[in-house]
C-alpha cells in the first residue's frame, strides 16, 4: 500500500471520528472529543480544516509548535512520507490507533 493510500486512510477514519465524537452528545464521546483535541509534539496528527488538500500532506507528526510574528499558532509536521511541512492558523486532531464511543 502507498504512503499516500495509508494517509487517506487515517485521515478519513480521524475526521469520522472527530464528527462522531463532536456530535454524540454522550460523556463518552465528548470525552474522546477532547481527548482528539488534546495535541502534543509527536503526536499522529492531522489538519482539520483543509479538507481540499490531499492528505499526504494534512496527516503526519506534530514536531513543532510556535507563533509567527502575527502572534498566528504556527505547526511543523513531519508527513508521512518524510517531508516537513508547515501549517498555521489551523485546527489539528490527533490521530489514535482505535476509537472508543
Amino acid at each position: 500500500m502507498k504512503v499516500e493510500q495509508v494517509a487517506e486512510i487515517i485521515d478519513a477514519n480521524a475526521r469520522m471520528a472527530y464528527k462522531h465524537a463532536y456530535s454524540g452528545g454522550t460523556h463518552k464521546s465528548e470525552e474522546q472529543r477532547k481527548n482528539m483535541e488534546k495535541v502534543e509534539i509527536d503526536d499522529l496528527v492531522t489538519v482539520t480544516l483543509s479538507s481540499h488538500v490531499s492528505a499526504i500532506n494534512r496527516v503526519g507528526y506534530l514536531r513543532k509548535r510556535f507563533q509567527d510574528k502575527q502572534k498566528n499558532e504556527c505547526y511543523l509536521i513531519e508527513r508521512l512520507n518524510g517531508e516537513v511541512a508547515e501549517w498555521s492558523d489551523c485546527k489539528l486532531i490527533k490521530v489514535y490507533e482505535s476509537y472508543v464511543f
